[in-house]
């Protein structure tokens, strides 16, 4: 409550004020996001689909009303509820500050007055929370993963002797299977952005760093509904009989309908997060974060899915295979995405040019005028792993044009969905042994590769940071 007579003051510039907070919380409060959007995924994905494609055969029509008015009044709560877990957080100050003009008693309310020994005038503002995001340990996130699959894994294979039994499947259900789809589909997730979060030395709060997760998950709205009506239906008008079944169907829609419409929509959510990006490294930062903000829904999706048969052996498989190849992959794909936007909105701006130097800048925002700056032993430098320092003179420089930047992350993802359906598609019909070995194989390889490209581009990154030719890692 505002005090008595004391109007609200301007925020001091660069206030910042925070709460204590817990490493877990941060992961407690987006899992219960992740499920509430993935409700409004399948929703909006709904939605559209009974307006143009209710039968979801691939072809336009028919449309189906009661579809479309149930989807919506089921959306709309799940929006509200949305829009009411990111409110802003504001936090009330009520601040007493020295004065030879001042007094030493204050009425802050009508049951409230503050005494001070000195006098002191007294100052109400209404700040933002600014609490620092904290995020557990990568290897204690690593840890739960590894033994959660592994005792989840076990267990489901166990408990498939003893399925008949339904008192056994209930608890079955509550004891293993949520658990374990819990920790499948996040926990590798967090485990990624917990290192790069480290990785990059960057301050950000924890708000900013859930709005960059969010975007991610908010990006695969578009994507579904591209995927799973527009594309197809776009494809069935130039002549693909059966666009969802048939074999070319199938391919297109991996190699070119999930490549382009998960990109663009991941990049369009870094655009919009232009008001935290103000490097190329920077974006690169945010692209990342988006990228792993969409697997988290993707993820969900695919583990659930192996999860309904209770197969043990595919829950683990795949598991583990999304956790060490996809989260990653989409994650390197969206951040080179963002290095290209970065670097846009960097020039664009009229932020000081890369080769000053400098380690951190103090610009007028009016004008965008250099005020001062720091020097090198004062910077905040990121921190980063042996295996990456080894590897930061051979990096690849990435483009610095933003439609190269998507093309290059578009081409990416093709070749990983297109290449591992056409290996499917030559060993369909060998022997089941030689098929999964194919297919492992494959995999392995696209993580291999998926890792050897991570080596090449990321230490470029921080080439000139570790070089100490003083460029700055972060502007203010």
């Amino acid at each position: 409550m505002q005090g008595v007579g004391i109007p609200l003051s301007p925020t001091p510039a660069g206030f910042a004020l925070w709460h204590p907070s817990s490493p877990w919380k941060t992961v407690r409060s987006m899992l219960g996001l992740v499920l509430l959007l993935s409700f409004i995924t399948e929703f909006t994905a709904l939605l559209f689909s009974s307006i143009l494609d209710s039968n979801s055969n691939g072809i336009a029509g028919p449309t189906d009303p009661e579809m479309a008015l149930g989807s919506s009044i089921c959306l709309t709560p799940l929006l509200l509820i949305l829009i009411y877990i990111r409110r802003p957080k504001l936090l009330q100050l009520v601040k007493a500050v020295p004065s030879i003009e001042g007094r030493t008693q204050h009425i802050l309310d009508h049951d409230t007055v503050v005494t001070s020994p000195m006098p002191t005038t007294i100052k109400h503002h209404i700040v933002n929370d600014s609490t620092p995001l904290e995020m557990p340990k990568s290897i204690h996130l690593w840890a739960l993963f590894f033994c959660g699959i592994t005792f989840s894994g076990l267990s489901l294979i166990l408990s498939t002797i003893l399925i008949g039994n339904i008192l056994i499947l209930s608890l079955l259900v509550i004891c293993i299977v949520i658990p374990a789809w819990i920790i499948g589909f996040s926990t590798p997730v967090f485990a990624w952005w917990s290192a790069s979060t480290r990785f990059f030395g960057l301050r950000l709060t924890r708000r900013e760093g859930e709005a960059m997760l969010i975007a991610g998950m908010l990006s695969a709205l578009p994507a579904i509904v591209i995927n799973s009506t527009l594309f197809p239906i776009s494809i069935s008008m130039l002549g693909v009989n059966n666009p969802m079944s048939s074999n070319l169907g199938i391919f297109l829609s991996y190699a070119v309908s999930a490549p382009f419409g998960e990109e663009l929509s991941k990049a369009l959510a870094v655009l919009l997060l232009y008001s935290y990006i103000d490097s190329a490294k920077k974006g690169f930062y945010v692209g990342t974060t988006v990228g792993l903000g969409f697997a988290l829904i993707e993820n969900l999706m695919y583990i659930m899915s192996s999860l309904m048969g209770a197969d043990g052996i595919a829950f683990a498989f795949t598991s583990l295979i999304r956790g060490i190849g996809s989260v990653p992959g989409h994650a390197m794909w969206t951040g080179i995405s963002g290095y290209g936007i970065g670097y846009y909105l960097h020039k664009k701006r009229g932020f000081p040019v890369e080769n000053q130097d400098t380690s951190w800048v103090l610009y007028d925002e009016n004008t965008r005028q250099v005020v001062s700056y720091s020097n090198q032993d004062k910077a905040v430098t990121a921190d980063l792993p042996n295996w990456w320092l080894k590897h930061v003179g051979s990096g690849w420089s990435l483009p610095k044009s933003p439609q190269f930047c998507i093309a290059l992350a578009i081409c990416g993802h093709s070749f990983w969905n297109g290449s591992l359906f056409l290996v499917g598609y030559i060993f369909e019909n060998s022997h089941p042994i030689i098929f999964v070995l194919a297919m492992l194989g494959w995999i392995v390889f696209l993580i291999f590769m998926l890792w050897y490209c991570s080596l090449r581009i990321l230490p470029s990154l921080f080439a000139t940071d570790n070089k100490q030719q003083n460029v700055p890692p972060n502007y203010y």
